[in-house]
Order: C-alpha cells, then sequence, then structure tokens
C-alpha cells in the first residue's frame, strides 16, 4: 500500500476516468490495441506483483509527463504487464462506477 497526497489521488481519478472513456494519456492507442490482440496466458503471480508495484512507483511521480517517462523506460514485456494491470485497474473502477449510478 501507497500513501498519496490528495494531488496524486486527484490526478489518478482523472487518469481513470479518462481512461475509461477512451482517452489513454499513459499509453498510447496503437500499443494498447496490439498487446491486446496478443494471446496471452495469464502470468505469474509474481509479474503481476511486480507489475502493481510499479504501478504504484509511476503514482508516486510528480507529474503526467514523469508518469509517461516512467512508463517508456520500462522493458516491453513489464510494459505489458503492466498495462494489463492497469487496463483491468480502469475496467473494475468502470463497472463500480456503473453500480453506484444504479
Amino acid at each position: 500500500m501507497i500513501y498519496v497526497n490528495q494531488e496524486q489521488l486527484d490526478q489518478v481519478k482523472y487518469l481513470l476516468e479518462q481512461s475509461a472513456a477512451g482517452n489513454h494519456i499513459l499509453f498510447h492507442t496503437d500499443t494498447i490495441k496490439r498487446v491486446l490482440r496478443k494471446k496471452r496466458r495469464e502470468p505469474h503471480k509474481e509479474r503481476i506483483e511486480q507489475a502493481e508495484k510499479l504501478l504504484e512507483q509511476m503514482i508516486l511521480c510528480p507529474s503526467i509527463s514523469t508518469k509517461k517517462v516512467f512508463l517508456e523506460n520500462l522493458d516491453s514485456q513489464t510494459y505489458e504487464d503492466v498495462l494489463h494491470v492497469y487496463l483491468n485497474i480502469v475496467q473494475n473502477t468502470a463497472q463500480e462506477s456503473q453500480i453506484y449510478k444504479q
């Protein structure tokens, strides 16, 4: 678990809302399409945990541009793992939002 300040929390909320609307600020649309088209086996628990930790580190980056740089510096497999975890968070957040709206 990480501790974030209100500005970081607001930024994460903004990024998730934008992604749920299809505007993926942190990831290139072409990369998302390519990664999602690939047949993917469920990654090992360790890889998922590592991707989650990296997402936490990314959240602590002070700006959206530094978050992008952080992601771009990951190797391709790790980047894909982080992307999948991020998209799962977006999907879960969107689903929870729909539940509360009903």
